[in-house]
């Protein structure tokens, strides 16, 4: 528990998900278009400023964080969800993110005295025992037998505390609006029990028929449904790393040279797995256990060590056999860690005093580090080199022009000899491919935030660099009947579909409300093949997976209790009926009685959130570097033993 807490979620709470993931939105974008070097790193992930983030760090707290992820996921966690909820990526940037609040805070000259710290401990709620602390001994005990060393503890500690510190003061002076927390308030503790039938649009397969006067007639009393999209064009002078491939040349001895420097970058981490069996003692046992484990050491072998473990261990990985897998050991006490790399593989230790608890040890695996060859490696590093020279090669030629082509009329002009590069887009939507240029559409998307005639920064996307200028700005407007012709047909179509279950859900909540035997209505049901669902519903909420409804709160917060609705229409996808079996509706008294809570609980909500923008704010004042083959190599190595 105390693991799990101080891990995960005491940490967040200055590291912040909001910052993690739009640190993840900035940071992971800009290294995948290699905007941060990774000079000065060898065997280090990343770095921020003069601080390093190791490899050997980085794979400790990734292999931590995927094991509480495995718990909470019942041992069902697997590769692809691992990538699919970008776990690495969030361990890293929450590392990253970390190094930002502690360079900030250093600005500042805040700092966590021996006495904020010690008070910190003592008021910790795992530490304590009827409101009071438990103590020294009780306290380190607590930390052994999570595997975690004061050390470790304190130093972590000290880092939410300065992270809270550093919040406070980028804080100072927030306040929330009396009004507007009223009604969040009644947001979140209005709640309606509800169970409701979807009669959806699609389920009617049939098209209905529509003639060219019902069509014209649809069309001009929803105008605003056939609205074109905004436009832009501009001119663009892309240039493609592959245009510059023949400039590019690598001798051997430079692949060479980058090998032998980058050595330790081309190495296959080591892995090994342990198991423990592992017993609790107190001054007054301690011999006793000691008895205990000498004996039972003397009669362990590999195959029945899982066995042993599973009958005397007295913590919680006894139930998989004292397992702790690749990364859970590396928190065990030096002690502990000590005796494991003197292990061989296969080999079980004698009893190690762990502190408040002997533990045995069993080496199940245990793999060496191997370094890669030159040859298994070179067509990487080729790569590798190739294309940050083709990087700095294109990023040279276009910073050569760019104030040319800013003082010029016009982006030909400014171009020099590049100027047969430069080509027109065309009116394009935002983020619409440019074919043969960029079919990622990040030129496009580029476009929409320029204002008329202004020229981008230089900009990366996934084949080379380019500067855009834009030109012309198109905006929505509605679409003559000529042109929108099939999307009006479409439109009325399913217009004539919802009327048709509108119909169908009218009639059936009369049958419904008319029905008050359980029988007859699970038997009615039954045959108009429809299921209610049940959900509780909240203010600003939504019915199941169906879209938001405006004016949704009023209604379901009016009705009266079970019977069923009229149906309600969710834009053209769906008719509604919904059934109130009840609701709580809070009063002024009940906000009034929870204010001064509530108010301290949304403030501080409020305080993360500007805590997070103020770190955004900051990112851009630091050298970030990133090593992006390490961050590979050690990401696919942890997720490896997942399925």
């Amino acid at each position: 528990m105390l693991k799990s807490m101080r891990n995960n979620v005491k940490s967040l709470s200055w590291t912040l998900w909001l910052v993690i993931l739009a640190f993840i939105g900035f940071i992971f974008v800009q290294w995948g278009s290699g905007r941060f070097e990774s000079e000065g790193l060898d065997r280090d992930v990343a770095a921020v400023g003069r601080h390093k983030i190791s490899g050997e760090e980085f794979q400790k707290n990734l292999g931590k964080s995927l094991e509480m992820y495995s718990k909470q996921f019942k041992n069902s966690l697997t590769r692809q969800m691992i990538n699919q909820f970008g776990i690495a990526e969030q361990v890293l940037q929450g590392m990253v993110s970390g190094l930002i609040i502690q360079g900030e805070a250093e600005k500042l000259n805040l700092d966590i005295s021996e006495s904020e710290l010690q008070d910190a401990i003592r008021a910790y709620p795992a530490f304590q025992n009827e409101g009071k602390f438990i103590g020294s001994d009780e306290y380190e005990r607590l930390l052994a037998y999570n595997q975690m060393t004061v050390r470790d503890f304190e130093n972590g500690l000290k880092k939410d505390l300065l992270g809270d510190k550093l919040k406070e003061l980028v804080t100072a002076g927030r306040v929330l609006d009396l009004n507007m927390l009223k009604e969040e308030y009644r947001k979140e503790n209005d709640k309606a029990e509800l169970d409701f039938i979807t009669f959806k649009s699609d389920a009617i397969s049939e098209e209905p028929a529509s003639t060219e006067a019902e069509q014209l007639d649809f069309y001009q009393k929803n105008k605003n449904l056939f609205q074109s999209m905004e436009k832009r064009a501009g001119d663009v002078l892309a240039l493609k790393f592959a245009d510059f491939k023949k400039e590019i040349t690598l001798k051997e001895e430079e692949v060479f040279a980058y090998y032998k420097n980058n050595k330790s970058v081309f190495k296959v981490p080591g892995k090994t797995k342990i198991s423990r069996i592992w017993i609790a003692y107190d001054a007054q046992t301690r011999e006793q256990v000691l008895k205990q484990m000498e004996d039972t050491a003397a009669l362990l072998t590999p195959d029945n060590f899982a066995a042993k473990a599973m009958e005397l261990s007295g913590e919680e990985n006894a139930k998989n056999g004292g397992d702790w897998g690749y990364w859970g050991w590396q928190n065990f006490s030096n002690q502990e860690q000590s005796m494991i790399n003197n292990l061989k593989q296969g080999e079980i230790s004698s009893p190690v005093d762990a502190g408040q608890g002997f533990s045995i040890l069993f080496a199940q695996e245990k793999i060496a580090e191997q370094q890669e060859n030159y040859e298994a490696v070179k067509t990487r590093i080729k790569s590798i080199m190739e294309n940050d020279k083709l990087k700095k090669l294109t990023g040279e030629r276009i910073a050569a022009i760019y104030e040319k082509i800013n003082a010029a009329d016009n982006l030909k002009q400014g171009a020099g000899n590049l100027a047969e590069k430069v080509t027109a887009t065309g009116l394009l939507t935002r983020g619409q491919a440019i074919k043969g240029i960029d079919e990622m559409g990040y030129i496009s998307q580029k476009l929409f935030t320029l204002s008329e005639n202004e020229l981008s920064q230089p900009l990366d996307f996934p084949e080379g660099i380019a500067v855009v200028r834009l030109t012309k700005i198109v905006r929505p407007e509605v679409e003559k009947y000529e042109i929108a012709r099939d999307k009006v047909k479409k439109e009325l179509q399913a217009a004539k579909k919802l009327q048709l279950q509108l119909a169908r859900a009218r009639s059936v909540a009369a049958d419904l409300n008319m029905l008050a035997d359980p029988g007859k209505l699970e038997a009615y049901l039954k045959k108009e093949n429809l299921k209610p669902e049940a959900i509780t519903y909240q203010r600003g909420g939504s019915l199941g997976d169906l879209p938001a409804t405006p004016g949704l709160d009023e209604t379901i917060f009016a009705m009266d209790e079970n019977l069923y609705s009229a149906p309600l229409s969710v834009k053209s996808t769906a008719a509604v009926i919904v059934k109130l079996k009840s609701k709580k509706i809070v009063s002024d008294g009940d906000f009034n009685k929870e204010r001064d809570g509530y108010y301290r609980k949304k403030l501080a909500e409020a305080k993360n959130s500007s805590f997070g923008s103020y770190l955004l704010s900051k990112k851009s004042a630091y050298d970030i570097r990133f090593n992006a083959e390490v961050f590979e190599k050690i990401k696919e190595y942890v997720i490896s033993k997942f399925r």
